[in-house]
C-alpha cells in the first residue's frame, strides 16, 4: 500500500506522461482505455460497428479475445525505464520513477508470521 503523498505524486506523474505522449503522438488511433474520451466502451462500440459493416457486405469475422486486465502488474521495471528512455522522456522524471521503483521488497504475513523479503522487479507498487 502506498501513502496519500505517493498516490498524489503518481497522479501528477501520470498526467505529465500522458500529456507528453499525446503531444508527441506516441499513441495509436486504436489506443483506448486510459485516454480521456476514448473508453473501452467506445472501443467496443466501434469494433461492433466495423464487424456489422463487414458482415453486411458479405465478409467474415475472426477474432481472438485476450484479457490484459492485470498487464501492468507484470511489466519489468528495467524494461519500463528503458522504454521511457527510448521515448526521450525528461531525464529527471525517469530518475524519479526509477527511484520510486528501485529496491522495493515485499513479504507475506500468515498467522502473524512474516516470510523472508522478496525483491519486487515488476509491476507498480
Amino acid at each position: 500500500m502506498t501513502s496519500v503523498t505517493c498516490k498524489l505524486m503518481e497522479s501528477i506523474i501520470r498526467d505529465h506522461l500522458l500529456n507528453y505522449f499525446l503531444r508527441n503522438r506516441f499513441f495509436s488511433d486504436r489506443q483506448y482505455g486510459f485516454i480521456k474520451g476514448r473508453s473501452t466502451t467506445l472501443q467496443l462500440l466501434r469494433i461492433l460497428d466495423d464487424w456489422t459493416n463487414s458482415i453486411d457486405s458479405g465478409g467474415q469475422i475472426d477474432c481472438i479475445y485476450m484479457d490484459f486486465e492485470k498487464a501492468f502488474d507484470t511489466v519489468p521495471h528495467k524494461r519500463l525505464i528503458n522504454k521511457l528512455l527510448s521515448y526521450s522522456v525528461n531525464g529527471k522524471l525517469i530518475k524519479w520513477v526509477n527511484a520510486f521503483l528501485y529496491d522495493r521488497h515485499f513479504r507475506v504475513r500468515v498467522n502473524g508470521e512474516f516470510s523472508s523479503g522478496f525483491a519486487v522487479l515488476s509491476g507498480i507498487p
